[in-house]
């Protein structure tokens, strides 16, 4: 009867110590996999605060990292014409804000495109994150164009700088899957 209680006592233990490890593991994935990116502490903010992450693998993380940039894409877009469209009363500056608005759409459908790609073709995905970064300065080169020069709001700059930083978090951890699965 004792051989079996201490029989009993060490499979509990070894259930234990392999569910610890294996949570140890996840955020261990996250934390190694961050430090490979250009902003790692954006990386593991951005990961740490979906709950998913603690159970991905390295592709589930590109997925929620790209997935992010998705809806901060979508939120930029919507803070453009429920915010910003509101100061400017010129038609002309309407237009071109209203512009960048479709801009960060436009961003959003390459962002979902890499989401799509990201089983299939890690090329096509990192093209995609590549064009929705990039395609956010045509937003502010708009501005610098239009008759008359319109100012770039700071609003929307640090929203651009984090949106560009976000997108390129993605991309290093694509880059990431890639290197390590030639």
């Amino acid at each position: 009867m004792a051989s079996s209680v201490v029989y009993l006592i060490s499979i509990l233990s070894l259930i234990f110590i392999v569910q610890e490890s294996s949570v140890l593991g996840d955020a261990g994935l996250i934390q190694s996999t961050c430090q490979k990116t250009r902003l790692p502490d954006l990386c593991t903010s951005t990961l740490n605060a979906d709950p998913s992450s603690q159970e991905a693998n390295m592709l589930g993380l590109a997925n929620i990292t790209v997935n992010v940039a998705e809806t901060r894409a979508a939120d930029i877009s919507k803070y453009i014409l429920d915010e910003l469209v509101k100061s400017y009363t010129n038609a002309n500056a309407i237009k071109v804000v209203t512009g960048c608005s479709d801009i960060y759409g436009y961003a959003k459908g390459a962002l979902q495109a890499s989401v799509e790609d990201l089983g299939y073709d890690l090329g096509d995905a990192l093209l995609g994150l590549d064009i929705a970064a990039k395609r956010t300065e045509d937003c502010t080169d708009s501005f610098r164009s239009a008759t008359p020069p319109l100012a770039y709001p700071d609003g929307l700059a640090q929203r651009q700088r984090d949106f560009q930083n976000l997108c390129g978090v993605a991309t290093d951890t694509v880059q990431v899957i890639r290197t390590s699965n030639p």
